[in-house]
């Protein structure tokens, strides 16, 4: 009776001791899965990376650092401190204790991560974080490779002397991945940020929340959603702010089309305030077969712009039928840019380039634009267009002419706006082009007022011309149309819009008519 005691409890101790070295040479596996990923990502450059396995615990290091091309790229935007620590190594150090019940029952083991930066970095987060750890990270990795992944960033204060205050409550959450991240979900939660810029004004975020579903479809193009949610956010600025919107270039992102830098938006925004509230951003994307679909939607409830309230806006709009082929080749094209030092114009170029190229199958194999909503409503009125932009038998030549382009471009867009949104949008614009002499102006000859009441005056008669002649309809303040575009024929309600030669017009018709 003792012999096959004693032959089960050397079996029992063999499992018992063997089992802890197997189960690291899985979750080897397992961290070696995710260290290939982490190379994947696009942004991050892996420096180094050594794995020292034990009978019970091992110590994997791994050195990464932000792509500096991908800094470089993005320099112009980022403060001078913050770019100085974002250039910085950080070492990721993964205490790993294996065995079955290394984490609870049933793992493989449990990580515990240990960030180590440079000593400028560590200066610049002690001064925020004191003596608490920046980051938390726990990973817990189950028997059948899938785990879990929790999260978390402490809260702090910061105030300096000259007025400059932060307040942050945290941030946690977790990542819970199936074997080899074929899917994954992401739920993260941040209660309250509040930045208060001394005298120049303040922000604040609250209760922020972000969850995310991906998986591996047939291509190699993550599929899934996500959804971005913050119940507040407010900014007060007490200074003017200069802008500068370069529509030209957005234009010149999808055609050779030059529309000229005297439509760009420009100017200052007076010292004012806003407070946006329940503004919700979520993204949906599936695949059939080689095409993917992909759509998203855009909310909040209100809008509080100084003196004027906006609100609810919902927008949701589909990209149907794209190419995953040239979405591929998108995707690996991003990655190169992030790899190379570029000017924008580079990047813009490399960019049209390649949609015009290699990933012509975007607008070659019939994809559709699908507005489903776009609902706002504003001081001036409401806002609601829905519809579709087609493009229909598309050649990759016909990339390189707009008319070609147009030709085979099919929409049909039903569209209401208050006609009030018109008319300032006009005046806004004139501002940028039109300008009164000062002696004029002091002379009461000519004023900016003149100017923009002649421009409201000038959209009324257009608008008025359009509704007689059936191309739009009125309710009010509000216009109604559809708008369709088949065969390089441009209607609206319907009726083919013909070309009219332009009124004419002189410098006297800009000035107002004086009473006499």
């Amino acid at each position: 009776m003792k012999k096959p005691l004693i032959s089960v409890a050397a079996a029992l101790l063999g499992v018992a001791l063997g089992t802890p070295y197997y189960l690291g040479v899985k979750a080897e596996e397992s961290l070696t899965q995710q260290q290939k990923i982490l190379q994947e990502t696009g942004f991050l450059t892996v420096e180094s990376h050594q794995y020292d396995r034990g009978w019970f615990t091992s110590t994997e290091t791994t050195v990464i650092r932000l792509k500096p091309e991908l800094l470089h790229n993005a320099q112009k935007y980022l403060p001078d401190n913050l770019r100085t620590v974002l250039e910085q190594p950080v070492t990721l150090v993964n205490h790993i204790t294996h065995g079955p019940f290394a984490g609870g029952f049933g793992t493989q083991a449990h990580i515990e991560t240990e960030f180590k930066y440079a000593p400028e970095t560590e200066k610049v987060l002690e001064r925020f974080f004191g003596k608490q750890a920046p980051v938390s990270l726990a990973n817990t990795v189950y028997f059948n490779g899938s785990g879990k992944m929790e999260v978390s960033v402490p809260a702090f204060d910061y105030e300096e002397l000259s007025g400059i205050r932060l307040h942050w409550e945290g941030l946690t959450g977790k990542t819970v991945y199936q074997k080899g991240f074929k899917s994954y979900r992401n739920g993260y939660d941040a209660p309250l940020f509040k930045i208060k810029l001394a005298d120049k004004g303040d922000a604040a975020f609250e209760k922020m929340h972000f969850d995310s579903e991906t998986s591996d479809g047939i291509n190699p193009l993550a599929l899934g959603s996500s959804n971005l949610t913050l119940e507040k956010f407010s900014l007060e600025w007490k200074e003017g702010v200069d802008y500068n919107v370069k529509l030209n270039e957005l234009v010149n992102l999808v055609t050779d089309l030059q529309i000229g830098a005297f439509i760009n938006p420009n100017g200052s925004i007076a010292p004012s305030k806003i407070e946006v509230g329940k503004l919700a951003f979520s993204t949906k994307t599936g695949e059939s077969g080689s095409f993917i679909n992909s759509e998203g939607q855009f909310r909040f409830d209100t809008l509080v712009y100084g003196d004027e309230k906006y609100g609810p806006l919902d927008i949701h709009i589909a990209a149907e039928h794209l190419d995953a082929s040239a979405l591929t080749v998108l995707k690996r094209k991003f990655a190169q840019i992030s790899a190379k030092k570029m000017t924008e114009e580079q990047i813009r170029n490399d960019l049209i380039t390649a949609v015009k190229g290699e990933a012509s199958g975007l607008f070659t194999h019939d994809p559709v634009l699908n507005i489903k909503t776009f609902r706002f409503t504003l001081p001036q009125g409401r806002i609601d267009v829905g519809g579709k932009i087609m493009f229909k038998d598309m050649k990759k030549e016909d990339l390189n002419q707009l008319g070609l382009m147009l030709k085979k471009t099919e929409a049909d867009i039903r569209m209401s706006i208050p006609q009030k949104m018109l008319e300032d949008l006009a005046v806004s614009q004139a501002g940028n082009i039109f300008s009164v002499n000062a002696e004029d102006e002091a002379e009461a000859r000519a004023s900016i007022a003149d100017i923009n009441e002649t421009l409201r005056l000038m959209v009324d008669s257009t608008v008025q011309s359009m509704a007689r002649e059936k191309y739009l309809t009125l309710d009010g303040n509000q216009i109604d149309t559809v708008i369709s575009l088949k065969n390089n024929a441009l209607k609206l309600n319907g009726k083919t819009l013909q070309n009219e030669p332009d009124p004419d017009f002189d410098d006297g018709d800009m000035v107002s008519s004086q009473p006499h």
